[in-house]
């Protein structure tokens, strides 16, 4: 199998310096997910919950999506993602970790909707089967980019034709887990 080297950036290098991780590359992540699963990985269900910030970007606007990862109880970021406004009215989401996206217009009105607080959105109930994974692992994300998963974090594995990585940190303090019987 072949490795990778991923640095996890710290996010206080005063009190903490960065981290450097081997990450198995996948060339396939639908079938690595059906060997996982059929292998006895649970499939786990569970939904957003936690209300983020949202805000309409600017064409051309640069965005730090640089995604959160919990490792050694410290909070690192991967790489130096930075994502554009490519789409009119796209939104910036900031979730409760800090980590930020970029959604276009008619995605963000399918997942989120307004509160009575200006600028902060709670998430359209909406159920995601996911695993977990053990190891640190990159691969080609369905939108083309390479995308890390560090150990612990997620594999949103609803669809298996439009896999994507979820870090621990964000999903922790985003989602929740419910009962299978509970699907929405």
């Amino acid at each position: 199998m072949k490795l990778t080297k991923l640095t996890l950036s710290s996010l206080d290098k005063n009190k903490y310096p960065d981290l450097e991780i081997e990450c198995k590359v996948i060339n396939d992540i639908g079938a690595y997910a059906r060997q996982l699963i059929d292998n006895g990985a649970t499939v786990h269900y569970a939904q957003k919950t936690s209300s983020v910030k949202a805000r309409v970007g600017n064409l051309g606007e640069e965005v730090d999506t640089r995604p959160r990862v919990r490792r050694q109880d410290k909070v690192y970021v991967i790489g130096e993602t930075k994502g554009k406004v490519k789409v009119e009215g796209s939104v910036i989401v900031t979730n409760p970790d800090g980590e930020e996206y970029i959604i276009k217009p008619d995605k963000f009105a399918n997942k989120y909707s307004a509160t009575d607080e200006k600028g902060v959105f709670k998430p359209i109930a909406s159920l995601i089967k996911y695993i977990v994974v053990d190891d640190d692992i990159t691969f080609t994300a369905p939108w083309g980019e390479k995308m890390y998963c560090t150990k612990g974090g997620v594999l949103n594995v609803s669809n298996l034709d439009d896999i994507y990585a979820i870090q621990n940190e964000p999903f922790s303090k985003t989602y929740s887990e419910v009962e299978k019987d509970q699907e929405l």
